[in-house]
């Protein structure tokens, strides 16, 4: 009887312990995707967006229990990782991207109903064959910086309002005074790169560059803009080694000690973090023909082949949604791309508002880099990359003339993208 009674007891408490573990199971199979694998979403990190993409997928894994991982990827890497994976048959699950290759065509996911569900702002996104497969996550615009203390101590005032704005000739008379007056080591400096550039081009009149005909051209209003801006970088107004040198524009100006910088909304939040030895401010960029700034910013993809279409899907859907989309665009510090969207900026909200301003004040030309140039890296025979940057770098260093710089980047568009 003894016997009996203790193999009962030991046949019930495995039976328990069974169930227990089963529940167990249970709890940890809920905090796993429907896969059971983790979504990789690829991101070019930094300290501010890349921060803000990483807590909304934090959040979206505390409210569904899929796990997203956000692989940080460096910029000048991102088209070429991406590229490769697709190649190979294994793309990611979604990425935030700037930039396309032709190997993405026909690889892209058609987003065009969570879009359209969500308000988002489709023109500023890249369309193919009516399926919209990028739409924009952020929007950006080139703008203007200036060190506040720097023109407060060489008695020189810079425009507050709409209504003042200087010409470009006005703004360098400026800058001359400032390093006249201060202990400035130069007078601006503009990151190294085609979309800056562009936005001064514009300034200046110039229609960038588009087809006419089989070719690609520009007008002459482009040439001269290249060459006040050649004339520019003669390490007193500008320094050379920003553009010839890859030197951190962002920095020099962090420094103190140069008074306007040219970049962009970008910078706001970390200007608004990091920035304690002297008072900045962003505002309204010159011009000499049209006010022009040159919009920018990143898309949402998700890659067909990825085995998480419909996990991607739903994610990017949730992300959109009005609450968790001004949270991010918070986060970011994004100019948003959501109609309704209503962002409440922690941080220097009066330069969002000069940013706006600078949008809706632009020439339709602001917009061409981003509508049409974008596209064609992805629907084009190959994609050119930097081209007015890499040639106007050429001319900096003495190796040729803007004519030729003009000639070589009119000659790699067409090769590029006339069929």
């Amino acid at each position: 009887m003894k016997k009996l009674f203790l193999m009962i007891f030991v046949l019930i408490s495995t039976i328990l312990v069974a169930c227990s573990g089963s529940d167990n199971d249970s709890d940890a199979s809920s905090n796993t995707d429907t896969n059971g694998e983790v979504m990789q979403f690829y991101v070019s990190g930094d300290k501010v967006e890349g921060s803000a993409l990483t807590k909304m997928s934090e959040k979206y894994t505390e409210e569904t229990g899929v796990e997203i991982e956000v692989v940080d990827v460096p910029y000048s890497d991102m088209v070429t990782k991406i590229t490769n994976m697709i190649r190979a048959g294994e793309p990611p699950a979604l990425a935030r991207v700037t930039g396309f290759n032709s190997a993405w065509d026909g690889q892209l996911m058609d987003l065009t109903q969570i879009a359209e569900d969500n308000n988002v702002m489709t023109d500023m996104g890249i369309t193919v064959d009516d399926q919209l497969v990028a739409p924009p996550l952020d929007l950006t615009a080139v703008g203007m910086f200036v060190n506040k203390d720097l023109f407060e101590e060489a008695g020189v005032s810079y425009p507050t309002s709409e209504d003042d704005i200087w010409t470009w000739d006005e703004l360098i008379s400026s800058i001359n005074t400032i390093l006249d007056k201060t202990d400035a080591q130069y007078g601006m400096v503009m990151d190294n790169s085609d979309h800056r550039l562009n936005a001064f081009l514009y300034q200046h009149g110039s229609k960038g560059f588009y087809k006419e005909g089989d070719q690609y051209t520009t007008n002459e209003e482009t040439k001269d803009a290249l060459e006040k801006f050649m004339e520019l970088n003669d390490n007193t107004i500008m320094p050379k080694s920003v553009w010839t040198a890859g030197e951190d524009a962002s920095s020099m100006f962090k420094s103190g000690r140069v008074p306007v910088y040219m970049s962009g909304s970008w910078q706001i939040t970390d200007f608004a973090a990091n920035i304690e030895d002297f008072e900045w401010e962003s505002v309204y960029m010159p011009y000499e023909e049209v006010r022009a700034t040159n919009l920018g910013g990143n898309y949402l993809v998700g890659f067909e082949g990825s085995g998480q279409e419909e996990q991607a899907r739903e994610f990017m859907d949730w992300l959109y949604q009005k609450e968790n989309y001004e949270e991010l665009a918070t986060y970011g510090g994004y100019l948003p791309v959501t109609e309704d969207a209503e962002v409440e900026y922690e941080l220097a909200p009066e330069a969002y508002t000069i940013y706006q301003n600078e949008i809706a004040a632009s020439d339709p030309i602001a917009s061409q880099q981003r509508n049409e140039l974008v596209k064609k890296q992805l629907v084009s025979k190959r994609s050119i990359g930097s081209a007015l940057a890499d040639e106007v770098i050429n001319a900096l260093n003495d190796e040729q003339s803007v004519d030729d710089a003009i000639e070589n980047v009119k000659n790699e568009m067409t090769d590029a993208y006339v069929e």
